[in-house]
């Protein structure tokens, strides 16, 4: 029995690391055929694989910058950290993102033009991805206060 529930878990285990795989390769085609069309050119596979390295570990901490609405809706500076501020902070993020990387990887070249058309791709996706969430609460209501409450009791 304890043999089965290892194979289950195995299982299970090697399922989720498959979804997870096809499911990042599904983006990283996706990402490359779209740059591939706006002019993104690179010398070798190597240099490609690096790129997208590079990009999704540099893109992780943007992900903080680009919460910055939400945390500006929970203090009461923004009315909501839904709108253009979200847009536009991660097109503008995403686009120098990519132009930082152009400039330091001499074997990868982008044009600035698919960098752009690419920023803003992503940036509406985002957008209306998020268009969908709940606003999170402001720091004055009831929610906030069970929030911490919760926090303060596990502690």
């Amino acid at each position: 029995m304890k043999e089965a529930f290892h194979i289950n878990k195995f299982k299970t285990i090697g399922v989720s690391i498959s979804i997870v795989l096809i499911v990042l390769l599904f983006i990283a085609l996706f990402e490359y055929i779209f740059l591939k069309i706006m002019g993104f050119q690179y010398n070798s596979l190597l240099d490609l694989l690096l790129f997208f390295i590079m990009y999704l570990f540099l893109e992780i901490p943007l992900a903080f910058i680009t919460a910055i609405p939400k945390a500006l809706k929970s203090v009461g500076i923004l009315q909501t950290s839904k709108g253009w501020l979200p847009f536009i902070l991660n097109t503008v993020l995403t686009f120098l993102l990519i132009e930082a990387i152009d400039t330091f990887m001499v074997n990868i070249d982008i044009k600035w033009q698919g960098t752009l058309i690419f920023a803003l791709v992503t940036g509406f996706i985002g957008w209306k991805l998020n268009k969908d969430e709940d606003e999170p609460p402001d720091i004055d209501s009831e929610e906030f206060k069970e929030i911490e409450n919760r926090f303060k009791s596990e502690r």
